[in-house]
């Protein structure tokens, strides 16, 4: 019993960091990665939508 506690402990003490170093790199770089690939928004101006009827606007 004393074995197992003391191979939990060590596995435990060497998968702590490399769990933190994920998780703060995906907030970070993630984070980061995301923000710089997201759709910018419009500048206000509709963009016009080519119909087949004839160049009316569709209704919504």
């Amino acid at each position: 019993m004393n074995l197992l506690s003391e191979a939990l402990g060590g596995i435990g003490a060497v998968l702590l960091p490399i769990a933190a170093g994920l998780l703060f790199e995906e907030l970070t770089l993630g984070g980061l990665v995301r923000l710089l690939l997201a759709p910018r928004p419009e500048t206000g101006e509709q963009k016009e939508h080519n119909n087949p009827n004839g160049g009316m606007k569709c209704s919504h």
